[in-house]
């Protein structure tokens, strides 16, 4: 008796299993007919965009206002465009409290510079905009927050729109418009356009160097193509431009422009895609040779503390390979930020025999003889900036009344996700390399003649990974594993657009929506 029941229940359970799926599926098709012929990646695309901009909106321009809390890193940036603090009692507010007015007016505590770089020249124009409408000498930050939305909304429109292009269906184009706002519209995303940080030009100028460099999917005019490679190059020469670190990028986009060489036999179209290699190049060569670094003598310390010493497995040994004496092994896994540090990047008694004896090439000779510590530390560099937040800083005013560092979690579905449960391993990376190769493969070609959806779309992808692993690289090589957070925010961004258009993929070729 007891068995039938059990029975009985399993039964109904197997049938409520089947039952919903069932209905899902009725009412996909329902929908897929209801939108037929009114489909189109542009409406999905429009949607998510305009989404996004009231996103935005409530964000970064309603109370209370959000934004990055600054530290002492935005201090360049800030004395080159013109805005110093309104209070020389700023201590309490860094990393604690986003400040959304600054001042004008050089105080004698303060030290001008020339100091410049894309970043900088996106600042004045906001400046200049905020003295022309107000005139009052105090800056608003929320100008240099519309100045970025005005640019995020058409690269997230184009971005979601290449996604959308690859479907036809409205159901399966509806959840990749979706995800992708949940994605690129995240309040850390955001936050970041009412801050003096890089990563808001880097997270618009990477989104314009996608959408552009996939828009050569399509078949399309001769006169789109050289309109489409021109944005390109605009786009990665502000990302080349932000920082000095950001230089070494430039030979990747390089390359995908002579790989465009394949898309047209037109001589004309090939001229000009070796035109645009050399001119990145050649941007790439200036940015680094004139452009400061964002390293110091402290990460110097860190490169050798937390990277070659961190992952050597007998110090001493690689310490010989720099010609430094082995009693330095004791200074193995030490780091400056450290609450009571055992030593610091300062001490006289490290620049006589440690810091001078090796350099930044010497460190990359050094990996490239042992490459199992930098894989190691490539690892340790995607566990460090998987996360797109600033862990330290927050996101309100202080006189919102929130406690010091307090992060909003509105629309903080994706960003939540990523820091609680998402994978953090070199093992996910490998895996998202791996998706996009067995997704794209097929329809690879060469040949101008052939369908070049699935050779655009390898490339670029291929192209994203390379700038995480050079942007990880750089950072091991001139710090260690000290500062990723600060200078690794391209990794996940670039993780972020490879898993999307994985995603997008996916939900076409497996038809589960």
């Amino acid at each position: 008796m007891e068995q039938g029941k059990n029975e009985s229940k399993a039964a109904k359970k197997l049938n409520i299993a089947l039952f919903i799926p069932r209905k899902l599926g009725q009412f996909k098709r329902f929908v897929n007919r209801s939108m037929e012929g009114k489909y189109s990646a542009g409406l999905i695309a429009f949607t998510t965009a305009a989404a996004a901009m009231l996103l935005l909106i409530l964000m970064l321009f309603v109370p209370n206002y959000l934004g990055v809390a600054g530290d002492e890193t935005v201090g360049q940036v800030m004395n080159a465009s013109g805005v110093y603090y309104t209070s020389s009692e700023i201590s309490d507010v860094y990393n604690n409290y986003f400040v959304r007015t600054y001042s004008n007016i050089l105080r004698d505590s303060d030290a001008g510079t020339d100091y410049f770089n894309s970043q900088v020249a996106l600042v004045r124009i906001a400046v200049f905009l905020d003295n022309l409408f107000t005139g009052d000498k105090i800056f608003d930050i929320r100008f240099l927050a519309l100045l970025y939305g005005f640019f995020y909304v058409p690269a997230l429109y184009l971005l979601i729109k290449q996604a959308c292009n690859r479907v036809k269906n409205f159901s399966e184009g509806f959840i990749i418009g979706v995800v992708g706002l949940l994605m690129f519209a995240d309040v850390a995303y955001l936050t970041y356009f009412n801050s003096f940080y890089p990563e808001a030009l880097q997270f618009v100028c990477l989104m314009y160097c996608v959408a552009f460099g996939l828009s050569f999917q399509d078949n399309g005019s001769s006169l789109k193509d050289f309109g489409c490679l021109f944005a390109f190059m605009a786009a990665a020469g502000a990302l080349l431009s932000v920082r000095g670190e950001c230089a070494f990028l430039g030979i990747v986009f390089a390359v995908f422009c002579l790989k465009l060489l394949f898309a047209r036999k037109h001589w004309m179209w090939r001229v000009i895609c070796v035109m645009a290699a050399f001119m990145l190049s050649f941007i790439s060569i200036v940015c680094m040779i004139n452009m400061e670094v964002g390293y110091d003598e402290k990460s110097k310390f860190h490169a050798m503390t937390r990277g070659v010493l961190f992952e050597a497995g007998n110090p001493r040994r690689a310490l010989e390979e720099f010609g430094i004496d082995g009693s330095y092994e004791l200074l193995a896994d030490v780091s400056a930020y450290d609450a009571i540090p055992f030593v610091t990047s300062e001490d006289e008694s490290l620049k006589d025999g440690f810091l001078d004896r090796y350099t930044q090439m010497d460190i990359a000779a050094y990996y490239v003889r042992h490459p199992g510590s930098f894989i190691n530390l490539l690892d340790s560099a995607i566990k460090a900036c998987y996360g797109i937040r600033k862990d330290y800083c927050g996101n309100y005013e202080q006189s919102a009344g929130f406690p010091p560092g307090a992060k909003s979690i509105f629309w903080g579905v994706w960003s939540t996700f990523k820091s609680r449960s998402a994978p953090r391993t070199i093992g996910y990376f490998g895996v998202l390399i791996a998706a996009v190769i067995m997704l794209f493969r097929k329809g690879y070609s060469l040949r101008p003649d052939e369908d070049r959806r699935s050779t655009v779309f390898l490339d670029m992808m291929m192209v994203i990974a390379a700038v995480c692993i050079l942007q990880a690289g750089s950072t091991i090589i001139y710090s260690g594993d000290a500062e990723m957070i600060q200078h690794g925010f391209l990794i996940s961004c670039g993780m972020d657009i490879i898993t999307y258009f994985v995603f997008a993929e996916l939900v076409h070729k497996m038809k589960i929506f």
